[in-house]
């Protein structure tokens, strides 16, 4: 008995008994593979259509409400007011051609809330037409803050310090010597009892943005008082020949102004150390000058030393009545750590190097000054008056 045929697959497109070929099965699948053709191109053509219109549209929104890249055209400063809120930043940035779109910007910055929080007021370098993101990246990288910088210089006394602070930033002078009126604003260590002399310390410092007067001195106080901590300068004031942290500055100050190198500040201050200790006389040109607010010169005439000030120690014996500069750090560090010696004079015997005599008698130091006068007679006529 035969088994029942089973119904033949079209697996091929020859007629398997006969060989040839069946011309209906050929055009059956030929249209079959063809519209599967017509199918893919038009999924294909049409898919290619809509990416293309998709990121063109996409471009012409991004180019419509951004610009791109970060490299931008030309520098440009921009300042961020104080206070100012994400939309009035990109405000800022439009109005400056720095992004295209303040919305933009702001819609940006919501994706980064950490930073945007601790955006800065001031003043930033940037570039013109930039995309928001290149812009906020600048505005969170405190590299790009332009910062300004005053310089107090050692040696200044607090009326030049002063004037100098407000050429620098543009206040008036008023502004600064009202708070030196109420020293309490500036607060100074407890031993200064409510003398700011000397107390601003030289260094540079960065003005904010619309500084005040006590905005700008106090740094200067209050790098005064690091550095005197650092140095210990409270303590070792009570160890010194000075006997506290104010006798101490005071001498500093003497030492800014009479020392010319790092190296005999610690002479210098013991000289003075031993005429104090010995009732003489500081005979200290710089106080003169302090005394009659002279600037710009080294030596002092004898009108100028004939003066009553309680500062001229030509006349006056024993410690004048504070500082008469604010003092650098190795002048200070000189006042508590005085150089070992006998020392009752010295005398610079050369202008241009800072060349320094010490003595400890009177015959020896008079010998020093002639090297001085003969130094100024031939190397700077008229410098020496």
């Amino acid at each position: 008995m035969t088994e029942p045929r089973r119904a033949r697959r079209r697996d091929t497109l020859r007629d398997p008994e006969t060989g040839a070929w069946d011309t209906a099965e050929v055009r059956h699948r030929l249209k079959g593979w063809m519209a599967v053709l017509v199918a893919l191109a038009v999924l294909i053509g049409g898919g290619w259509f809509v990416g293309t219109r998709a990121w063109e549209s996409f471009m012409e929104f991004r180019t419509a409400e951004d610009y791109l890249g970060a490299d931008g055209l030309a520098d440009v400063e921009v300042e961020v007011p104080r206070g100012a809120t994400m939309a009035q930043i990109g405000q800022v940035l439009q109005d400056a051609d720095v992004i295209k779109s303040s919305d933009t910007f702001r819609q940006y910055a919501r994706t980064r809330p950490d930073e945007a929080a601790k955006v800065q007021a001031g003043t930033y370098r940037m570039r013109t037409q930039i995309s928001a993101e290149a812009a906020f990246d600048r505005l969170v990288d405190p590299n790009n803050i332009v910062r300004n910088m005053i310089q107090l210089r050692e040696g200044q006394r607090l009326s030049e310090q002063v004037a100098s602070l407000a050429e620098l930033t543009g206040l008036p002078q008023a502004d600064f010597e009202a708070v030196l009126a109420d020293p309490a604003q500036l607060e100074l260590p407890e031993w200064a009892e409510g003398r700011p002399e000397g107390f601003l310390f030289p260094d540079t410092y960065e003005v904010g943005q619309d500084p005040t007067a006590l905005a700008v001195m106090k740094p200067a106080v209050d790098q005064f008082k690091r550095v005197a901590a650092d140095l210990d300068f409270e303590n070792k004031a009570a160890a010194s020949p000075a006997g506290d942290a104010y006798k101490a500055l005071t001498m500093a100050s003497l030492v800014e102004r009479e020392a010319v190198t790092n190296e005999d500040r610690a002479k210098v201050a013991r000289v003075f150390y031993n005429r104090l200790e010995q009732g003489m006389p500081l005979q200290s040109d710089a106080t003169v000058a302090y005394a009659n607010n002279i600037t710009g010169r080294v030596f002092t005439t004898e009108a100028e030393r004939a003066s009553d000030s309680p500062y001229n120690t030509y006349k006056v014996t024993g410690w004048i009545p504070g500082p008469i500069t604010s003092p650098a750090r190795a002048a200070m560090d000189a006042a508590v750590n005085p150089a070992e010696g006998n020392w009752l004079y010295f005398v610079v015997v050369n202008l241009d190097t800072g060349e320094t005599e010490f003595n400890d008698n009177l015959a020896a130091h008079n010998a020093s000054a002639q090297k001085l006068q003969v130094w100024c007679r031939t190397q700077a006529p008229g410098r020496c008056q």
